[in-house]
């Protein structure tokens, strides 16, 4: 009888979790179909708001919607409850958001985005500063229970000695949401009618802060040497932080080069799509958000052969390069891109759009995913969770 009575007991309490289940209905975006917990993620805002329109800005805003799409949850306070922190920024409150992870013995990721090649030619006294810089940034990575940096390039960079890492150092591009960054033949008409443009006008667009770095100078140069054709540059930097040459620059910009400033990702969008080129002639980079941006929308690419681009996005395969530098360079980008205009060089752009695609988020958040299982990162149990909100503890 004992024995007929823990059958039907079973039986019970089978039946009730299968209402109990009915009852939730379907399952939770909590969860995922795999059964994997989510994770609280704290993607602290602190300084990383003056990051806003910066490359760094949009690699934040993309990992956002990473860890959303995986089913886990953004908190954005450091007081919050959280099982894992990204950092992002080279700000001084990252070094205290680690050691505050560290004390409430929580895993920490740091991205590399920047190093000391890359601080150069940024801002006045920057490359007097860039040694000092290197030391605060390694400072900053060593914090990290594992190293995430978006290319091979940036990682042999950041592998030097002198960086001292010891954490893993992980690969993982910013990505590119080719689902809102895609080709739309119809933007063209609407770009040249938002500049004021004839419709057969031919445009050329860059992106990015106005810096050293990022090619201002040499792009001021070749607008001045293609008076036929509009440039087009979106994207600022605050007054107070241009050196004096690209102040220079922009006071005296040829007619036909207009700088809109910064401008929300659906006019940015517009812009590669109804462009005839995107040319990028940074030269130092290491990734370089917005031209995945460009290649995803399908527009023509023309970039200074820099390392990173040479290594990972070949000339005459992705893009059209032309590389060096000094007073020359600029005559050899406006010939080269007056060919590409003319149609007379190879069109690259299915190539380019193939490529964006495999960087796209959702290929990025499986990759981070993997990421969290090597370094550790596992939600805290249900108890834990209920203590922590209980006590205000993380």
């Amino acid at each position: 009888m004992n024995a007929i009575h823990a059958v039907h007991r079973a039986l019970r309490a089978t039946r009730a979790r299968a209402r109990a289940r009915a009852d939730r209905g379907p399952e939770s975006p909590g969860r995922e179909s795999s059964g994997r917990e989510p994770l609280r993620v704290l993607m602290p805002r602190g300084l990383a708001g003056l990051a806003r329109e910066s490359g760094i800005g949009a690699a934040i805003r993309h990992q956002e919607a990473a860890v959303r799409s995986l089913g886990h949850q953004v908190v954005t306070g450091p007081w919050q409850p959280f099982d894992v922190v990204h950092l992002n920024t080279p700000f001084p409150d990252t070094l205290l958001l680690a050691l505050w992870a560290r004390l409430r013995r929580r895993p920490v990721l740091v991205w590399a985005h920047s190093t000391e090649d890359d601080f150069r030619d940024s801002f006045p006294g920057s490359n007097a500063l860039a040694p000092l810089f290197r030391r605060w940034i390694a400072l900053l990575y060593r914090r990290g229970d594992a190293v995430l940096t978006p290319s091979a390039y940036s990682k042999r960079l950041i592998s030097a000695p002198e960086y001292g890492i010891s954490a893993p150092i992980h690969v993982l591009s910013n990505g590119v949401d080719t689902a809102f960054f895609r080709p739309d033949p119809t933007a063209r008409e609407r770009l040249r009618q938002s500049l004021g443009l004839a419709p057969g006008a031919r445009v050329v667009v860059s992106v990015g802060m106005q810096l050293v770095r990022k090619g201002i100078l040499d792009w001021v140069e070749v607008a001045r040497q293609l008076p036929e054709v509009t440039f087009v540059w979106y994207g600022r930097t605050d007054e107070r932080l241009l050196t004096a040459d690209v102040q220079r620059a922009l006071r005296t910009a040829p007619a036909n080069a207009l700088f809109p400033g910064f401008v929300r990702p659906e006019a940015l969008r517009e812009a590669y799509c109804g462009a005839d080129a995107f040319c990028f002639l940074t030269k130092e980079e290491t990734e370089g958000i917005v031209l995945w941006e460009a290649l995803a929308c399908e527009v023509p690419a023309l970039v200074r052969g820099i390392p990173i681009y040479r290594e990972e996005m070949p000339a005459g395969v992705l893009t059209h390069q032309v590389a060096g530098d000094g007073p020359e360079f600029p005559g050899r980008v406006a010939q080269i891109l007056g060919a590409l205009l003319a149609g007379e060089l190879a069109d690259l752009t299915a190539a380019g759009r193939r490529a964006a695609e495999g960087v796209a988020l959702p290929r990025i958040a499986q990759r981070l995913q993997e990421i969290y299982g090597t370094t550790g990162v596992r939600p805290r149990s249900a108890a834990g969770r209920a203590s922590s909100h209980l006590t205000g503890g993380a």
